[in-house]
């Protein structure tokens, strides 16, 4: 942790919006500062990031914040004002203040003119279904109704499924799944289903930001539980994203309904509560539950014998596993520079040995080429479960997707094919120094990813201390973890 001296360069009032500027002198020299701002009130707390920069040999971290904002849907009477400070290798320092404002009250028609046209027209959509909300809302709650959804893929999969199975033998549980891959147009064809078991469910779980959610009001004494569908912390997201390239405001409802949302680890509950805008309090560090079957040697075995099964050709080789995040805003909306990866230079480089395994993120709408000399020593898997995928692989080839997190568990090897990492940092950016963050070499080419891969020499030690941080003692628990969680929701 680097230490630092603090100073309130700005702390200026005018009616809501708190205009702050505070810079820190760091004792050693940093490369990736990260200063975020706390607004604690006497239930409540949000961090949101602030914009950084360097002048006269301080880090000074600035932004104007409308406290109105803040908090959703509560009015603390006062608020008061903290900082964190880090060097993006650890999560940094808090420094707390003197200052604070008054208490927080939402003014719901002067938000309304402020807000951007995107923000208006989610506030017309938003009264819209809450009005067709109306006559499910009248019905009431059923206590053992678990409702799960997801507009990721058209079946249950990762956290959602594992914790669908895991929670299917509560006493007189009445469990419902509605999966319609799609993302907000996807969520309209379920419309009906949802606004029933919303109002009609004592717990619901989500996998990812699912739209109508954000919308329509849940009721008091139900409880929403976001799973997520990564695991630890490693690019930025959700409000973690303010003042960068987020189509985020400050006063967005998009995850702020959360009761809940579930961590792999202490160490990153800080970061997922900015992510959602949340109460530090409800991140909680139960695991990833997705992450459990890992440890199973019986479904690791399984999983191995079926994927020679559906590619036979690749029985006895070593197994490269090519599998990159996407570029670009997110579902619909993104790419991978797929040429960036040449699978006939790089197996020429590894060797006969050797065979790829492709599994793209399931977003991108992107195919591999290759020459039909390598037909036998290529695989493309997109319907499988890229955990399952793990099980198989010798050597992890990524960029800056968290499937890093599985393979530690596994101790994989890895490296990383980060070409343009210094633009993804200035338009995403990650939660830690990814240089000094990840588990494994950083290159720019495929050729140097096929030599690393076929020199043998990786640093397993330093994937173990990688797991370790990122899951600590909820690897293999984290189900239980949440079953229990579930049946004390169902019986309060």
């Amino acid at each position: 942790m680097t230490n630092a001296i603090m100073k309130i360069e700005k702390f200026e009032l005018c009616g809501y919006v708190a205009d702050i500027a505070v810079s820190f002198m760091p004792e050693n020299k940093v490369d990736s500062p990260r200063i975020s701002i706390i607004f604690e009130g006497s239930d409540e707390d949000r961090r949101i990031p602030m914009k950084t920069e360097l002048k006269d040999g301080k880090i000074i971290g600035f932004g104007k914040y409308d406290t109105s904002q803040v908090f959703y849907g509560a009015t603390p009477k006062q608020v008061k004002i903290s900082f964190v400070f880090s060097d993006a290798r650890d999560n940094g320092k808090r420094y707390d203040t003197d200052l604070s404002v008054d208490g927080i009250k939402r003014r719901r028609f002067l938000n309304f003119i402020k807000q951007t046209k995107h923000e208006k027209i989610k506030t017309f959509v938003d009264i819209a279904l809450n009005t067709l909300a109306l006559p499910f809302r009248a019905l009431p709650i059923k206590k053992n109704r678990i409702s799960f959804f997801s507009n990721r893929t058209d079946k249950p999969t990762g956290n959602l499924k594992a914790v669908y199975d895991a929670v299917g033998d509560i006493p007189n549980a009445d469990t419902r799944l509605v999966c319609k891959k799609g993302g907000a147009k996807g969520t309209l064809g379920v419309l009906f289903k949802f606004l029933h078991l919303y109002m009609t469910s004592r717990v619901v779980f989500v996998d990812d930001y699912y739209h109508l959610i954000s919308y329509v009001k849940k009721k008091k004494n139900t409880k929403l539980i976001q799973l997520w569908h990564g695991c630890g912390a490693f690019k930025t997201f959700g409000f973690s994203r303010y003042h960068k390239t987020s189509v985020l405001e400050l006063y967005s409802a998009n995850h702020r309904q959360y009761d809940y949302c579930i961590v792999s680890s202490p160490d990153i509950c800080d970061f997922y509560a900015e992510a959602f805008g949340i109460s530090t309090k409800k991140a909680l560090p139960l695991g990833s539950p997705r992450c459990d079957i890992l440890s199973n040697e019986e479904y690791r075995a399984t999983k191995r014998a079926e994927f020679i099964n559906e590619f036979p050709h690749l029985e006895g080789k070593k197994l490269l596993l090519f599998a990159p995040t996407f570029r670009g805003r997110g579902n619909g909306d993104c790419y991978y520079p797929i040429e960036k990866f040449n699978i006939d230079r790089v197996l020429e480089t590894l060797g006969e040995d050797w065979a790829v395994v492709v599994k793209l993120h399931p977003y991108l709408k992107e195919s591999v080429c290759f020459d039909e000399k390598n037909k036998n020593r290529v695989a493309e898997c997109p319907n499988w479960d890229i955990n399952d995928v793990l099980f198989s692989t010798d050597f992890l080839v990524t960029d800056y997707s968290s499937v890093i997190f599985e393979a530690a568990l596994l101790e994989i090897p890895m490296a990383f094919l980060a070409f343009d990492l210094e633009e993804y940092i200035a338009e995403r950016d990650f939660y830690y120094d990814f240089k000094y963050f990840v588990p494994g070499p950083i290159v720019n080419t495929d050729t140097e990813i096929a030599q690393i891969a076929k020199s043998g020499e990786y640093d397993i030690q330093k994937i173990r201390e990688f797991a370790n941080k990122a899951f600590g003692s909820t690897a293999g628990n984290a189900c239980k973890n949440v079953r229990d969680l579930t049946v004390k929701l169902l019986e309060e």
